[in-house]
């Protein structure tokens, strides 16, 4: 077995394509959501039902494990949220809560672990997902490039800081990813193909893809501070437009 990994954002869509992928590679999973546990749950799963996005909920998540005799030896973040909106069109309680999904719960999160990991003597890795949003501007994407810019720069301070721990925090910098959470976006074929034409490589980003990314940077030993794309080009280089 590779360790105990906490997987954070257990409901939604990449979590759902992750964990598996995770089991396989020989992780024991360690779930955590706000929702309760779907029926069809594996046994061998550890479920916590907190909010992470406050400092009592991530700090509760590690209690309840360190009372359970469990110590995580890494981190998934994988809890965030998208919000489509310029700054007129958010309000301060959309913005608010698009903060609290995607850079506090990092934060907090990471706080939590990093003080576990270093109880029980250093090491581990945390990763996280990011967004193309945060490294190019992108229109009416206000709320979500501020808070993933924030979580970049969280990444690379964290990862300096904690070296010495032999802790290794690194992110994936996520496209538009093919998941429920942007079916609004890819609502119908024309909408589908508008959206891939701003990829180089002609193709919305597989959250498979995205999956594999965070276990390769789970079992690097010599990655840290790193945010890696897996954009389809997105952020390097210009897609092909005819003339």
């Amino acid at each position: 077995m590779r360790g105990n990994l906490v997987v954070t954002g257990a409901s939604g869509a990449l979590a759902q394509i992750f964990m598996p992928a995770a089991r396989a590679a020989g992780w024991r999973v360690i779930a955590v959501s706000r929702r309760e546990p779907p029926a069809d749950s594996p046994a061998e799963d550890l479920w916590l039902q907190e909010d992470v996005s406050t400092m009592a909920g991530a700090e509760a998540v590690f209690a309840r494990l360190g009372e359970a005799g469990v110590l995580p030896d890494a981190l998934a973040h994988l809890s965030g949220m998208l919000l489509l909106a310029g700054l007129a069109q958010t309000s301060e309680e959309q913005y608010r809560a698009c903060m609290a999904a995607n850079l506090d719960s990092a934060f907090f999160m990471l706080r939590a672990f990093v003080k576990a990991r270093r109880r029980g003597g250093g090491g581990g890795a945390a990763v996280f997902v990011s967004s193309v949003v945060a490294d190019i501007g992108v229109s009416f994407h206000e709320a979500v490039a501020a808070a993933k810019g924030g979580l970049e720069a969280l990444i690379m301070a964290a990862a300096a800081t904690h070296a010495r721990d032999q802790i290794h925090v690194n992110g994936v910098r996520s496209g538009l990813m093919d998941s429920p959470a942007a079916a609004h976006l890819l609502r119908n074929e024309r909408a589908r193909e508008m959206a891939k034409q701003q990829y180089p490589l002609g193709e919305i980003i597989s959250p498979q893809e995205v999956a594999s990314a965070l276990l390769y940077l789970l079992g690097a030993e010599q990655i840290t501070g790193q945010v890696l794309a897996v954009d389809a080009g997105f952020g390097a280089v210009r897609p092909l437009c005819s003339v």
